[in-house]
């Protein structure tokens, strides 16, 4: 048994008249020596901090250390993304221990709270106006999914009760409970009863592992938070775009890994502010004091917000801006068709099959089972892709139409045509784009089934501020592209719209050149 020093304490006392007084023996293990307990002197016992009558001592020396960490942190010489995954990583796990064996009122949890929030705003380049939400939030609802202290106390609340409902004790058992404490339980006992039971009485159809009850009850704090952030967002006049987003389109994998070696903190900055619609646009200028003038400068007619400036300034639409970032996109999804393109016409050639999986002492079935595709083993496919530098026009032997796709791919073996447009709208506007495009090649897609041709047309959308429609990943799925050939193409369209909308950004206070038509291109 190895004896630590550092834990040791000892009590000597001595008899000097009629009184015993405590004092130092000098007492050592090796080299270290062990401390004195001093009569009357607060003490540390499993952890807990008490003083001489039994009381905790107050918790403010607690909350300070923390936000001293924090400012600690923040003078380090290194980039302020790393600095919030520190904070994440690192600084919420001292947490822990006092959230475990300490109350902390509400008042302290709200300075915590404070305190984190201003910090994070500062490392990440959110505006100090802009809803704290969209840190902590789940990535489901368009958030960082960032630890908030006050919502990190209430699960390891829950912890404690677990751990403590375990004891032999009565007396354990029987201590009071936390005044959210009975509802929690009653719905983890209705999720016990109907959810649980309803997942797992199956035999021989497959295995679910067992959910510790202490991860339910915390799904639930989690799901409560949310829906207090989402009543929240429902008050708020701007800043609330992604209650609707989610049924159309797909959140964004703010992983660490992309933040700090992918993207830059100056993008990072722009794509939270434009999420929130705080960027320092002219419109949000006049409502905080700092300007006068809300047309846009740049074609003097419409408002100039930042959805005015990313999709619908009419100068910056003639002037090639736009399109320019919808063929960066538009190049990206390329790729996909092409790559589905090859696996086609290598099918000709191979037989490719799948290997299952063969237990022991069995043998293996042999399965010609492939993943789906719309583009079925053929020679010929031919794609064609409409560009703002180059245009092309479909042979007149499939269709005698002056329509352009986007990407028009077709095969005369198979006697089949698939189309792919593409747009790069502001998010909210994505239902509405896409019931466009799809009525606007209505008469071409008529036409190609009357010539005897197969055709698939899909209205695919990339929102200007990174933000994927469900769409694409439907095109991607019909494609028969593998999961991680998805994401990566999901993870690629969605930064190639983020940094054209930002290269954009950048250059709106670009002078005219003399002819006043052409905007300078953001290099």
């Amino acid at each position: 048994m190895r004896t630590k020093p550092s834990k040791c304490h000892c009590l000597c006392l001595g008899r000097r008249n009629t009184r015993y007084t405590s004092y130092d023996p000098g007492l050592s293990i090796g080299v270290q020596c062990v401390s004195t307990v001093t009569e009357n002197a607060p003490f540390k016992f499993l952890g807990r901090k008490i003083d001489n009558i039994g009381r905790t001592p107050s918790l403010e020396g607690i909350v300070d250390s923390f936000l001293n960490d924090l400012n600690k942190v923040d003078s380090q010489q290194i980039s302020n993304v790393k600095k919030a995954w520190i904070y994440d990583n690192y600084l919420t796990s001292r947490l822990n221990w006092p959230f475990l064996v300490y109350d902390f009122s509400k008042t302290l949890l709200s300075k915590l709270d404070a305190g984190v929030i201003k910090m994070l705003k500062l490392w990440l380049g959110l505006a100090l106006m802009a809803d704290s939400s969209a840190l902590f939030r789940d990535r489901n609802s368009f958030g960082m999914n960032l630890k908030r202290p006050s919502e990190l106390y209430k699960h390891l609340r829950v912890s404690k009760r677990h751990i403590l409902g375990k004891s032999h004790d009565d007396v354990v058992t029987s201590l009071p409970k936390d005044n959210d404490a009975p509802e929690l339980e009653s719905r983890l006992q209705f999720h016990q009863q109907f959810m649980i039971g309803a997942q797992n009485n199956r035999v021989g159809l497959g295995s679910s592992k067992k959910v510790q009850d202490t991860d339910i009850l915390k799904s639930f704090i989690r799901q409560d938070e949310n829906d207090k952030y989402k009543i929240h967002a429902m008050s708020l006049e701007m800043q609330n775009d992604w209650l609707d987003m989610g049924d159309f389109c797909i959140p964004l994998a703010l992983k660490w890994r992309t933040l700090i070696h992918d993207w830059s903190p100056a993008l990072l900055k722009f794509y939270l502010n434009a999420f929130q619609m705080t960027l320092p646009d002219q419109s949000n200028l006049v409502r905080w004091g700092k300007g006068t003038e809300k047309t846009c400068y740049i074609c003097g007619k419409a408002v100039g917000t930042a959805k005015h400036l990313l999709v619908g300034c009419r100068v910056l639409l003639d002037s090639g801006q736009y399109s320019r970032r919808h063929d960066r996109v538009l190049e990206i999804i390329r790729e996909a068709v092409s790559l589905s393109v090859a696996r086609a016409q290598r099918e000709i050639t191979t037989n490719e099959r799948s290997i299952g999986f063969v237990r022991e002492g069995t043998r293996a079935i042999k399965s010609n089972v492939k993943p789906y595709s719309i583009l079925k083993a053929a020679s010929d496919w031919t794609i064609m892709m409409d560009t703002y530098e180059k245009q092309y026009k479909i042979p007149e032997d499939i269709c005698a139409s002056a329509s352009r796709p986007d990407i028009f791919l077709y095969s005369r073996i198979l006697k089949r045509v698939v189309m792919i447009e593409l747009t790069v709208p502001w998010e909210t506007n994505i239902p509405k784009d896409h019931a466009i495009k799809v009525n606007k090649y209505y008469e071409l897609t008529n036409e190609l089934t009357r010539n005897r041709f197969v055709v698939d047309l899909y209205a695919v959308e990339v929102g200007a501020r990174g933000i994927t429609a469900k769409s694409l990943y439907n095109l991607l799925k019909d494609l028969g592209l593998s999961r991680t050939n998805i994401n990566s193409f999901l993870e690629r369209t969605s930064k190639a719209a983020l940094v054209g909308s930002f290269q954009i950004w950048l250059g709106r206070e670009r002078n005219l050149d003399s002819g006043g038509e052409r905007i300078t291109r953001v290099s």
